[in-house]
């Protein structure tokens, strides 16, 4: 809907992926649809706000799995820069904490695994035979359709029965219509890929833990953007979580810079 009409306009080059390349996307490929079902999972099973401190140690996973899987070791202050963007994270969502042994077994889970497609990513995009016009945009784009190969099967076999009901106690929601929520789910998901879409394009530009940084800082941004457009306030507490994140991440980065240049 989204990708193929481009290609065949010339809009984006049309994407090859080597017979190796194909391969490692493909397992990129489980890692990415798992890791969006247990993400959601882990938002069905508890607070949506315990979920972002859970997954606030996700820079943590990645700078592990660098280092088991890619042999990227970074000098030890690097890796302690890592902690005030965690924890500000952390703070910043604990407002309304709820702990639930599934909850957080599913959040941590979310991590291994988007931690661990970063990494793999990084690797298929850095290799030597790539195949043509793989880059980091394509290459999310094949990691995307790979994934919805794995995922509709597993949704239809878990969920297909329970949509017909799920679909008509939505429309019957006041001021929602058939057309309202078909418009909302295909911007939600035209959003959702673009959003992934620019995180695999930083990847292609930084390490992976670099990435999880910028994307666990997200969570304070989102936190800020929904008080704003909500009009509601944030607490003292959020304010003071948002404020050590986001020095958090001024430290990451000056101390990874400094690092680099040794």
């Amino acid at each position: 809907v989204w990708l193929i009409p481009q290609w065949l306009a010339g809009i984006r080059p049309k994407p090859s992926p080597s017979k190796g390349n194909l391969a490692a996307l493909q397992k990129v490929s489980v890692l990415h649809g798992l890791g969006h079902l247990v993400t959601v999972m882990s938002m069905g099973l508890g607070a949506v706000s315990f979920v972002h401190v859970v997954k606030a140690a996700e820079p943590v996973f990645a700078a592990i799995l660098s280092a088991i899987f890619a042999g990227t070791v970074m000098a030890a202050p690097v890796y302690v820069s890592l902690l005030p963007v965690c924890a500000g994270v952390a703070i910043a969502s604990a407002g309304e904490l709820s702990f639930t042994w599934g909850c957080f077994s599913a959040a941590m889970m979310s991590n291994l695994l988007f931690a661990s497609r970063a990494v793999f990513s990084k690797m298929a995009m850095t290799g030597d035979d790539q195949g043509e016009n793989m880059d980091a945009a394509n290459t999310f784009a094949v990691v995307t359709m790979l994934a919805t190969v794995v995922c509709v099967p597993i949704a239809l076999i878990l969920e297909g029965p329970k949509i017909p009901a799920a679909w008509a106690a939505a429309t019957a929601a006041k001021g929602m219509t058939a057309k309202k929520l078909s418009t909302t789910l295909f911007l939600s998901g035209l959003y959702l890929y673009t959003y992934n879409e620019f995180a695999f394009k930083v990847l292609g530009l930084v390490s992976p833990v670099a990435q999880a940084v910028g994307n666990t800082v997200k969570r304070v941004v989102i936190l800020v953007a929904t008080s704003i457009a909500f009009a509601t306030p944030m607490t003292p507490i959020g304010i003071t979580g948002s404020a050590i994140a986001m020095a958090g991440v001024l430290v990451y980065s000056l101390v990874q810079q400094a690092y680099a240049k040794k």
